[in-house]
């Protein structure tokens, strides 16, 4: 049986994206982590692991690790845009440097990270995209208004994406799933 496809994780360094990277190798993928913090995915010793220091929102950056990987492993069968902060505070109050970060890492970053991989899929007409969203991308909360609105649009990327890439046999998901969608 030939190599199982490459699995392609953005804030791969630590919480859902490290435990994601550990069950996918241990179901025998190749992968290609994505983070900041080169050293923790380094430290998590997965056997054919390409660990890329990465910040999502230099898209020249994610494209070149996915290049680099693909060059090694054969093309992303599967991204998980999973990259994002939380900076919680009193939208009153909150300095609006903390807006601009989530919104760049959390919306902007998954648009970079899809974008890296999709005119591949479209081409190869096969792929699955999973974008990391939250309870918060459909409830709002206090002292989340900023971060709720960032998981909001990956809600509505999805959705858009699921429908542009259906053509092409491109799965796309959110997680945690949203159970309102059919």
């Amino acid at each position: 049986m030939g190599q199982k496809p490459l699995v392609a994780i953005t804030g791969a360094s630590s919480g859902i994206g490290a435990a994601t990277a550990r069950a996918f190798s241990a179901a025998g993928h190749p992968l290609l982590l994505m983070a900041r913090r080169l050293e923790r995915m380094q430290a998590l010793n997965l056997p054919d692991a390409v660990c890329c220091e990465v910040d999502v929102r230099e898209r020249d950056c994610i494209a070149e690790a996915v290049q680099q990987a693909e060059s090694r492993h054969g093309p992303v069968d599967l991204m998980f845009a999973n990259a994002g902060i939380a900076r919680l505070a009193d939208i009153g109050r909150q300095p609006p440097a903390e807006w601009d970060e989530m919104i760049d890492i959390n919306a902007k970053g998954v648009l970079n990270t899809v974008h890296a991989v999709m005119s591949g899929m479209m081409e190869r007409r096969h792929g699955t995209l999973v974008l990391m969203s939250s309870i918060a991308g459909r409830k709002v909360y206090p002292d989340h208004t900023v971060y709720c609105g960032t998981k909001f649009f990956v809600h509505a990327v999805a959705e858009s994406l699921r429908e542009y890439l259906s053509d092409y046999q491109v799965r796309v998901l959110v997680a945690p799933p949203d159970r309102s969608i059919r």
